[in-house]
């Protein structure tokens, strides 16, 4: 695998990750966003309660296939015309970790916010 499609497979991963992160927790942030915005209607997001296990799954499996594909090694050379010869491969593998664990914490809040949301609302 070229390092381009490796890093079309990483970045497909970690907005899945997102995406799957987001799944999980919208029986519990789709109701408190549609009160906040006088939607009530919208409560029946409810429904998704028992998916959430699956998609914290899926989200915590694609979170670890991020990190596989991020810190795993690569070979030392560059293939010519790639996004590692244009900019490096330093430059490619920081900008790589720094997106992943921005993701990381942007689904860890999503994921965990069923249990601090009852501290913060009461």
């Amino acid at each position: 695998m070229d390092q381009q499609q490796e890093q079309k497979l990483a970045r497909s991963g970690m907005a899945v990750s997102i995406v799957a992160a987001l799944g999980a927790s919208i029986c519990c942030i789709g109701p408190i966003v549609a009160v906040t915005f006088g939607m009530t209607s919208l409560a029946a997001l409810a429904k998704y309660e028992p998916l959430r296990p699956v998609l914290t799954g899926v989200t915590l499996a694609l979170l670890g296939l991020g990190f596989y594909s991020t810190y795993r090694r690569h070979p030392a050379a560059c293939e010519p015309d790639s996004v590692c010869a244009a900019h490096g491969p330093d430059r490619v593998k920081r900008i790589n970790r720094i997106v992943l664990w921005v993701v990381t914490g942007v689904a860890l809040i999503v994921l965990t916010f069923p249990t601090w949301s009852a501290w913060i609302f009461g």
